[in-house]
């Protein structure tokens, strides 16, 4: 699997998870002039030419100095170990109160709808803190107008995780106040969709799903959040 910055990066294989992300570990990011000589003397590797302070650290797996397709690894997939949710439901008197959830846990997601190689595109307010020096980041590379720190790896990988509530609902029933016979509920309620989403995946929505035939699951375009919503109403019944 591709997108237009990156190398396959998407794999099905005995033994894996299916449709698990295939890159590169990363170490951090180099801080200065020395740490570089350091790791090249370690026989560390270098995979991009004449790398720089604020460049990505990738990691030699197979410890023979060169860092190629040999030094890919499974960085984890799109699936969740566990989706799960939960209602409750209050009554009391004439009051009813609910709340609707939903959430995944152990899901990897990749953010894709940044073209780093493109330095007419947008960035992410990640990009806020990247490296700009010596001790500024060891996460966000430097910036660049190449694509020598944006190689498929973990970088690109995010925690999935999260917990939406999906629907709050409080409302009260004024039939019996009313008292009219053919009336058998009059239910003003107020209801909040999307109330509240509890996620550290810094994209716009951590509920990316499946995509179509051409893209994966775990892979974030870019897609508009889920609003949240406001509604007033009432329920009627004769």
């Amino acid at each position: 699997m591709l997108y237009d910055n990156s190398e396959e990066f998407y794999r099905a294989q005995n033994g894996y998870a299916i449709g698990y992300f295939w890159g590169f570990e990363t170490a951090g990011i180099f801080q200065n002039e020395a740490e570089i000589a350091a790791w090249r003397n370690a026989g560390n590797g270098i995979f991009q030419p004449n790398v720089k302070p604020g460049d990505v650290k990738y990691v030699d797996q197979n410890s023979d100095g060169l860092i190629n397709e040999d030094d890919k690894m499974d960085l984890g997939d799109g699936t969740p170990d566990f989706t799960f949710g939960f209602n409750i439901n209050l009554d009391y008197k004439n009051f009813d109160f609910s709340v609707s959830a939903n959430g995944v846990a152990g899901n990897k997601i990749v953010q894709s709808y940044r073209n780093h190689s493109n330095n007419k595109a947008n960035y992410t307010s990640a990009i806020l803190e990247r490296w700009t020096g010596e001790g500024t980041s060891n996460e966000m590379p430097r910036v660049t107008q190449t694509n020598v720190n944006w190689s498929f790896s973990d970088l690109y990988l995010k925690d999935g995780d999260f917990l939406r509530i999906s629907n709050v609902s409080l409302g009260y029933d004024f039939s019996q106040l009313v008292k009219w016979e053919y009336l058998g509920q009059l239910r003003l309620y107020a209801q909040v969709q999307n109330a509240f989403t509890f996620t550290k995946y810094d994209g716009m929505d951590p509920e990316v799903g499946y995509g179509t035939s051409d893209w994966v699951s775990g892979v974030d375009l870019g897609y508009y959040p889920r609003p949240r919503v406001y509604l007033l109403g009432v329920n009627v019944k004769f």
